[in-house]
This record gives structure tokens, C-alpha cells and sequence, in this order.
């Protein structure tokens, strides 16, 4: 059977919502809020109706919503839910949920409302969790709201960013090995990306062999998962993306060409996505 690669292109069509504007109560070391700049600002639930509605109307596919963090390491969309509830009741636009740690109750209420799809960051061990986010949690905790939303029937797309360290490896393989233990549908590896203004903007990324590995430990111990590479992961060097591809992922966000051309070659089924990846 000839083996298919899925590649996405979210576009205009799949905007990235903040519900918090650029706000965030957390400085987490790799980001420092510089990622919610590059979102559209939605801030209150009615706003949220008006820019769905003339998202559909314009064509547009669906979006992440998503927005800073509390003190708690949670993203609060819970008071969102009655304009999801409407959205999803008066357009077909997907909704991918980014939620960070909030409880069952609240996943429960956005599952109820109508989100499509949960994205949820997941790290290895304690330690990452305390140096790059510096909230208190436990990793464990990251990898319950996985578990939570998989008790109650929803799609669930766990994200782990490879050398979210400043670049360092290390929690990698047992943030594979907490997801091996849920067997989610879905995973999406990412990677650190050295950014302006943050506190390891200095540092440099994990380069192509060590993404490779962390691709190939995952798809052995989550052969039956639908493993993807996401859009967050330094674009520099691209030489390495075919590599990733055979070493056992099902999809990539925003492959380059020559990544394609080789596909292609060997014989895979390219299919193109005008969405997130993290929709099945």
C-alpha cells in the first residue's frame, strides 16, 4: 500500500485566536509572551461571535483559540464557552482549543460547547516544567488534562516541543513515554525556536539529528499514533525534514519543497490540508 504524508497549510483560513490579547501572567523562558503577537486579539466572547461568523462568511476553515496563561499555567476559555457554543451552532468552522492546565470541569464545559480538537503541551519532568514555564506544577499534571479530555471522548492532540530547554535535550523521550502510557491519536512534536526578547533568545535549537531521534523514539513507542510535525520548529536549516518523514511521521506543517519533491520520489501520497494539524 502506498503510504500517504499529510502537509498542512493553515493560512488565513486557520487563524490563531488570543483571547487575552498579548497578555500573560506567566514569563516562560522560551516565549515570554513574544508568540501571542502574532495572534489575533479576540478578547471578549461577543467579539469572539462577530470574528467567527465573518471568518465563515470569508471562507476561512476554522481557528486555534487560545490566549496567555494565569499564575496557574491555565488558559481560562471556560467563559468562552456559550460563544463556542454559538459559533459551532451557526457556522461549520473547526475549533482547536488551547488550554494549558485547566481542570476537568473545564474541559468538560469547552467539550460540551462544541471544541473540535484540544492542543495541550506536555513536558518530560518536573525540572523543564519549573525552568522554562516557572509555574508551580508537576509534569505529571500536563499529562493528566491528556488523560482527562481521553476519560471523556474528545480528540486530543498532545505537543511536545523537542529542546524546549533553551535548546538543551533532555525531557524529550519521558514526555514520549507519559504519552505511550495514554496512547493518544494524535501527537505533535515541535521545537524550540531561539526567540527576540525572551530569555533564551541566545540559544540555538536542536538541530535536525536530534529532532530526527525524538521522531523515530516516538513512532516506536507509539506505532498506532498519528505522528506530526507542527509549525513551531526553527525553518533555517530544512535539510532533515525527509529524514523525520521516514523515520515514522504521518504529517508535517509547511514542509519545504524540496521535502515534497522527495516524498514525491519515494512514493508517498502527498495530501495537502488547508488546516491545523492538529484536526484530523
Amino acid at each position: 500500500m502506498k503510504r500517504a504524508l499529510d502537509v498542512y497549510y493553515p493560512g488565513k483560513g486557520f487563524p490563531s485566536v488570543s483571547t487575552t490579547g498579548r497578555s500573560c501572567s506567566l514569563a516562560c523562558r522560551h516565549c515570554a509572551g513574544r508568540y501571542l503577537e502574532g495572534m489575533v486579539p479576540v478578547t471578549e466572547p461577543e467579539e469572539l461571535v462577530s470574528f467567527a461568523r465573518a471568518l465563515a462568511s470569508g471562507g476561512g476553515r476554522g481557528m486555534l483559540l487560545s490566549g496567555g496563561c494565569d499564575a496557574e499555567g491555565r488558559v481560562r476559555l471556560e467563559r468562552f464557552a456559550q460563544a463556542i457554543r454559538e459559533i459551532k451552532g451557526s457556522t461549520d468552522l473547526v475549533v482547536n482549543a488551547h488550554v494549558g492546565l485547566t481542570p476537568r470541569s473545564g474541559l468538560e464545559e469547552l467539550f460540551e460547547a462544541g471544541v473540535d480538537c484540544f492542543s495541550v503541551d506536555v513536558y518530560g519532568d518536573d525540572g523543564t516544567v519549573e525552568e522554562v514555564l516557572g509555574v508551580r506544577a508537576a509534569a505529571d499534571e500536563y499529562a493528566a488534562v491528556v488523560g482527562h479530555l481521553l476519560d471523556i471522548g474528545a480528540q486530543v492532540a498532545p505537543h511536545i516541543c523537542i529542546g524546549v530547554r533553551g535548546g538543551e535535550m533532555g525531557h524529550e523521550r519521558a514526555a514520549v513515554d507519559r504519552m505511550a502510557r495514554l496512547s493518544p491519536g494524535t501527537l505533535v512534536l515541535i521545537s524550540f525556536i531561539p526567540t527576540r526578547g525572551t530569555a533564551y533568545a541566545a540559544r540555538s535549537p536542536p538541530d535536525g539529528g536530534e529532532i530526527v531521534s525524538v521522531v523515530s523514539y516516538a513512532r516506536s513507542a507509539l506505532p498506532r499514533t498519528r505522528l506530526l510535525l507542527g509549525c513551531m520548529r526553527a525553518k533555517r536549516d530544512r535539510s532533515w525534514e525527509m529524514e523525520a518523514v521516514r523515520a515514522g511521521l504521518d504529517g508535517i506543517v509547511l514542509p519545504s519543497e524540496e521535502t515534497l519533491r522527495a516524498a514525491a520520489s519515494l512514493g508517498y501520497e502527498v495530501r495537502k490540508k488547508e488546516t491545523c494539524c492538529a484536526i484530523v
